[in-house]
């Protein structure tokens, strides 16, 4: 968590904290004697925002904490909400504090002020109602209900939507685990516990019946959940100071993969009937806009956690922390939620991780272009040579033979355009009819028929984030392959041949605006470029060494999931901050109990250590577990201490080598943080074994030179500030309310 300086000094412990204080309680003096200088100043209350931060207040209501010191013979404090006196709500929580959940709060500014002996604190809130937008910008339309469809865990529907942002009513389910194990059964009574329920014991030695309290609604025009221990027949009621007896105070935020365009309220959110984490204690929430197979707008995604983690918060308290955890898409909403929006998430937990989306993008749409240039060449390649220019461990990654689509070309190729020639249908990054079922084709982009229906390709998801390229009307895209050596390292070490080499860049050609191939390399937008790198798309993991982070991953490849990625964002991370002594790898199977264990053990020091560091980078790194370290475990669970590195030494090497991607081959960096590379020039010198008439061939494609990766790519440049907020296209804002 970022927390402001004078809030450490003067000890006040909240999420978000606006400094309020003319002076600390208590304060010293120096010695040698009296006079102004060594007045005792006035202690003086203090108000913060417990639920989310003061300026993104969300459903009019807000778990608010006044701090007052102990002041002899001092009066009771006046609490007031625009003059009104609330000070009746307010009750003593754990720590000693007031609290209160403050209703009606109106859309907009709001002031909360305490008087108390003699002297006035103040606090600013920023309200907003429960459909969004806050930070994301213009919602996305069409959007289609899916309430109706929404399958709760006792196997009932959520029901109709009320109006168009999609609300319904919360259900609450009581579900329990039965002695003989395997899956959740519905409570036949909230006041009765079952003869066949199991009992569990909690991360903090609790023994207590296996109860889960399962509530499911909407928010941010998305459905949420909320899981946690609760028995009905025992527990105390439900409000943010209540003392439980099974939640262990610690949430987890989980978070859905794949990635598509949206224009759906979605019929999954990232999961929240964990046995494994349940089981233990552990609160698990969650939403629809969390998983990127639902919507892959990771601002969005920022929105309903914070709206999402609020409304839990308001009913059940302040947790220890919030851990992220979740893989693919799943992994990419970490990454990029703990580096743009700080505070929001207190560790991640990514498995099968991606830094982001956007850097995906290149590798994922060069499998169509490299199969394409291959089924035109007459050059025989085999399986091997198509490997080597690929980077995976097997082409199959790209495509299997006989026109098998794998799971690259299935999720990220384009589909309409090839549905058109009698090609396979594939769904992919740039397909503009990449649309989830749910939306009706009607209401579907068409470059004849309707051009302004949705389009459902990567970038037109991410309009708000990278704005509207003025030549298309259309949302700024930053792929690009002008100048890409296809198959370079694999030429190089005579894995294939100069003709191949040179024949392989010749056809792989590009895309057009709407997906379609075309004989063209592919040209980013400058617009797309700049706000990718400036606003946070491409993670450049400045603030990730913030946090713990452990990567762990079920070792897959060949797969879309290939294990380099991991070493991508270590690598990033150690760019943009000289050390990843926060970053950690594990591989093998069964790797989520460990993880979990691992990840709890390092919060819950970091939670309670109260002594001082250099920054919190330092203090992350004192907290981490001694025997958390890079690592691969057998299949039998033996775990192999080695450093996680490329060159695949060791004996986690052997067991689970790293492979890389075609950008890699074609000699970019292990950051793989680069959308179009800066150009050098196309020299002879450099093609050894290469004839005067190929040089000249790979001279008519490269007319403007090719990549320099040792550069940066074209438009990077910093993360231009974490917490932007996107009320119009492409033109963000800095929020101006007291950070997490």
């Amino acid at each position: 968590m970022v927390i402001i300086q004078v809030r450490q000094a003067c000890g006040i412990a909240a999420l978000a904290t606006m400094v309020l204080l003319a002076a600390c309680g208590g304060g010293g003096g120096g010695g040698g004697g009296g006079g102004a200088n060594n007045a005792q100043p006035v202690a003086q209350s203090s108000i913060s925002v417990l639920s989310s931060r003061p300026d993104m207040v969300s459903e009019n209501s807000a778990l608010v904490r006044v701090n007052v010191p102990v002041v002899a013979g001092a009066a009771a404090p006046k609490i007031t909400l625009g003059g009104t006196d609330i000070s009746n709500l307010f009750t003593t929580g754990a720590d000693g504090s007031l609290q209160a959940v403050v209703t009606g709060l109106q859309s907009g500014k709001s002031t909360i002020s305490v008087a108390f002996n003699g002297a006035t604190s103040a606090l600013d809130v920023v309200s907003h109602g429960r459909n969004g937008p806050i930070i994301s910008g213009p919602q996305q339309t069409p959007w289609i209900c899916q309430t109706a469809d929404f399958v709760l865990p006792d196997n009932t529907k959520l029901g109709q939507s009320q109006d168009s942002n999609c609300n319904v009513p919360s259900k609450v389910l009581y579900m329990y685990m039965p002695t003989a194990g395997g899956i959740f059964k519905p409570m036949p009574s909230a006041t009765a516990v079952p003869s066949d329920i199991k009992t569990t014991v909690t991360t903090d030695g609790r023994m207590v019946n296996y109860i889960v309290r399962v509530e499911t609604g909407t928010i941010n025009r998305s459905i949420y959940q909320f899981a946690l221990l609760y028995d009905p027949t025992t527990e105390s009621a439900i409000s943010p100071t209540a003392r439980y007896r099974a939640w262990n105070r610690k949430l987890i935020y989980t978070f859905g993969g794949s990635a598509t365009a949206g224009y759906v309220q979605g019929l999954s959110t990232g999961g929240v009937m964990n046995d494994l984490m349940l089981s233990q204690g552990f609160a698990v929430i969650s939403s629809s806009t969390n998983v990127f197979g639902n919507n892959e707008n990771d601002v969005l995604s920022a929105e309903s956690v914070s709206m999402v983690k609020e409304k839990f918060i308001k009913s059940f308290g302040v947790p220890l922390y919030t851990m992220g955890w979740g893989n693919s898409g799943g992994a990419m909403q970490q990454h990029l939620i703990a580096n743009n929006y700080p505070g929001l998430l207190d560790g991640i937990t990514p498995d099968r991780s991606w830094s982001d989306l956007l850097t995906v993008v290149p590798s994922a749409t060069d499998c169509s272009l490299m199969s394409r240039a291959f089924a035109g060449s007459s050059l025989g390649w085999t399986n091997e040579q198509k490997t080597a220019v690929s980077g995976f461990k097997d082409y199959a990654t790209c495509v299997g033979g006989d026109q098998q689509i794998s799971r690259w070309q299935a999720t990220f190729s384009p589909s309409w355009v090839l549905a058109k020639r009698g090609e396979p249908t594939l769904l992919g990054a740039l397909d503009l009819t990449n649309c989830l079922m749910g939306l009706p084709s009607g209401l579907t982009y068409d470059p004849i028929t309707n051009r302004n229906g949705a389009r459902c390709d990567v970038y037109s998801s991410l309009v708000n984030l990278l704005g509207i390229e003025p030549a298309t009307g259309f949302a700024a895209r930053a792929i690009d392959n002008v100048g890409v050596q296809y198959g370079l390292k694999a030429f190089q070490s005579g894995a294939i041949s100069a003709e191949q080499f040179v024949d392989l860049n010749e056809r792989v050609g590009g895309y057009d605006p709407d997906g379609n191939f075309q004989s063209s390399r592919t040209t980013a937008s400058a617009l797309g470029l700049n706000a990718a790198y400036a606003f946070g798309r491409v993670n450049q993991a400045a603030n990730l060494n913030q946090i713990p982070i452990i990567d762990h991953r079920v070792y897959q490849d060949p797969d879309i999931h290939n294990a380099s990625r991991s070493l991508s964002t270590r690598q990033r991370i150690f760019k943009a901050n000289g050390s990843a002594a926060n970053h950690v790898i594990l591989r093998g199977p069964n790797l989520a109990p460990i993880a979990l264990k691992s990840m709890d053990a390092w919060l819950s020091s970091l939670s309670s250590d109260t002594k001082s560091y250099a920054n919190q980078s330092a203090k992350v790194a004192a907290n981490k577990p001694t025997d958390l370290v890079d690592a691969c475990y057998t299949t039998t669970g033996t775990k192999i201490a080695e450093a996680a590195e490329i060159n695949n030494g060791g004996q986690c090497g052997v067991l689970y080598p790293y492979f890389t991607n075609p950008r890699i081959v074609a000699g970019a960096p292990l950051s793989d943080d680069i959308l179009k590379c800066q150009l050098k020039p196309l020299l002879r010198a450099d093609y050894a074994g290469i004839s005067d008439a190929q040089f000249a061939r790979l001279g008519g494609v490269f007319t403007t030179g090719v990549c320099d990766f040792s550069k940066p790519s074209v438009g990077s440049t910093p993360l231009q500030s974490t917490w932007l907020s996107f009320p119009r296209p492409g033109q963000p804002t800095l929020l101006s309310g007291a950070p997490y």
